[in-house]
Formats: structure tokens, C-alpha cells, sequence
């Protein structure tokens, strides 16, 4: 809210202040501020106004009739304006109304599915509306209040807080492995070799413990599929090796899937950031998702 031209809502609040006190000192008292601070900013209301607000003097301070009839009229103002500021964050509190939410495809099918609907049928006033993409959502265009994203992130403005890790596995069937001794030992190997890429994870990253870190740009022969659940198709039918998160392959593993060991080098696992707009960073609804997120987390790691 904006004071009309010239005035300002500080010299307004010091006004209410004096008047309500009955002096600058006990004023200054109630609200932290110094007297001289509060004297200067009812002298410079005063001018604006043209009037007198406040008769001094030794013994009291009273005030005029102009101050008595202004002081009804704005704080009548002020307190219709913070029983509305009560209002709202009350309503926010209770977490009412639409929230736009959106989460990469397996991590929210397969890991997160079920916290956000969790989070949902605790807070039934909200309008959750949940998007699987696999692709990176403009926040501000699509009006967004919170995105689940994996590492890497766009370079943006936004807001991005940083909840865990997801593993990641190097993987090929054994009928691709053993076929013309597909047998990869280092991770620079796999750019001559068939892959299966699922943008938009162009590059792998491995780590080792002594050697650090190496990102590679995987051969695409194999294939590319944008949807990691087909992309674990195509390494099941011996399309290539795949880099997937190991969630998503362990019921396969030693049975129609191996990992693929390169002496040492493991691949790096995949954070998972809750990316917001920094003008969502105080809503209680971004707020309580990310907390529910974490404790759920935390409940069955």
C-alpha cells in the first residue's frame, strides 16, 4: 500500500503512535524508536498536511482537532488494513486454494508419487496440481510454485534448496555384454560404445576414489528416449548400456540387467533440488511440501 503523493505511511504510523501513547516518550517506549525520530517524522506530517496536529507544551501534549479527526479516520485505516493482513496469512496458514506443482516423471511415478499425494489428502483445501515433465518447466510462464528437478539445473534466478541424492548405475543387459566383448573398463570407452541416452542427460558423470571426477558424452547408437522407464526397455533389449537410476533398475538386476563395473568408477548420483521462484520463497504451501518431502525422506530413507 502506498501513502498519497508526498506522505509517507512511517510519518503516518509515528502520528498514531504519539496519539495513541499520549507522548513521545511513551511512544518511543512501545515502539523501539528513538523520541527525536518520531518528533521529526510528526513535524514533517505536519507540514505535508498544513495543519497542526499536536499541541505541546511543558506539562502535556494534546491533540488538536485536526489531529483528533485525522487520527480517527487513519487508524480506523490501519487497523482494517491489519485485520486483512491477519486474514490472508490465516488463509495461507490453513493451505488453501491451487498449487501448481511439477516433478520429474520416474522420480514422482516411482519415488514421489505417493509423498505427493500424501501431502495432498493431508491438506484437502489445496488444489494440488501435479505435471510430469521430463523437460525443465518455465516457472514464471506456466506459473509454477514449486518444481522437483534433478542435477543438472538450469541457470536461472529461481530459488533451489537441495534434498538428496539419487543413485545412478551403468547398465547393460548380458546378451549385449557378451556380444562382440562389450566390456567397458573405463568410462572413456563409452564413447565407442552403443548407448542409450535419455535426455536431457547428455553427459555422464562418474567419480572415483582416487581419480575424482570424469564426464563423458556417451555414444548414441543405442538409441535416445526421453522417458527413462522406455530407456530401460531399450538397455533390457540390448539397445546399449544405459546410465539409470538405480531405483528404477534394481528389480532387474541379474535378471536381464548387470552393472557395469569400470574399474573403479562408479557413476555419480543425481540431486534432487525443489526449485521455486524467489517470490514463492515465503509460502507456507512451498514451505510445507519441502518440509513434508524431508521428514518422509528421513521416515523411510
Amino acid at each position: 500500500m502506498n501513502a498519497p503523493p508526498g506522505f509517507s505511511l512511517d510519518d503516518i504510523n509515528a502520528f498514531l503512535a504519539v496519539a495513541a501513547a499520549g507522548s513521545f516518550v511513551g511512544a518511543s517506549r512501545q515502539a523501539g524508536t528513538p523520541v527525536s525520530t518520531l518528533s521529526r517524522r510528526v513535524a514533517a506530517l505536519e507540514r505535508q498536511l498544513g495543519v497542526q496536529l499536536l499541541k505541546r507544551s511543558t506539562r502535556a501534549l494534546v491533540l488538536s482537532d485536526d489531529g483528533r479527526a485525522f487520527a480517527e479516520r487513519c487508524g480506523a485505516a490501519m487497523a482494517e488494513i491489519n485485520a486483512t493482513v491477519c486474514a490472508v496469512r490465516d488463509r495461507a496458514t490453513q493451505l488453501r486454494g491451487p498449487f501448481r506443482v511439477t516433478a520429474p516423471q520416474y522420480a514422482c511415478n516411482d519415488e514421489f508419487g505417493r509423498l505427493l499425494i500424501g501431502f495432498a489428502a493431508r491438506h484437502r483445501d489445496l488444489e494440488v496440481d501435479i505435471r510430469l515433465t521430463n523437460g525443465t518447466p518455465d516457472l514464471i510462464e506456466e506459473n509454477i510454485d514449486l518444481a522437483f528437478l534433478l542435477t543438472p539445473l538450469p541457470e536461472s534466478s529461481h530459488i533451489a534448496r537441495r534434498l538428496w541424492p539419487v543413485p545412478y548405475l551403468l547398465c547393460a543387459s548380458p546378451e549385449f555384454l557378451a556380444r562382440d566383448r562389450h566390456q567397458p573398463t573405463n568410462p572413456r570407452e563409452l564413447a565407442s560404445l552403443p548407448c542409450v541416452v535419455t535426455p536431457p542427460i547428455e553427459q555422464w558423470t562418474f567419480e572415483h576414489p582416487t581419480h575424482g571426477e570424469l564426464v563423458v558424452t556417451p555414444r548414441s547408437l543405442g538409441g535416445r528416449v526421453d522417458d527413462l522407464r522406455l530407456g530401460l526397455s531399450a538397455v533390457l533389449a540390448g539397445l546399449g548400456v544405459g546410465y539409470l537410476p538405480r531405483g528404477l533398475v534394481a528389480p532387474h538386476l541379474g535378471a536381464g540387467l548387470a552393472a557395469v563395473s569400470l574399474g573403479g568408477w562408479q557413476a555419480k548420483a543425481r540431486n534432487l533440488y525443489a526449485l521455486y521462484p524467489p517470490s514463492r520463497q515465503l509460502s507456507p504451501k512451498v514451505r510445507a511440501l519441502i518440509d513434508f518431502a524431508l521428514e518422509a525422506r528421513a521416515a523411510h530413507p
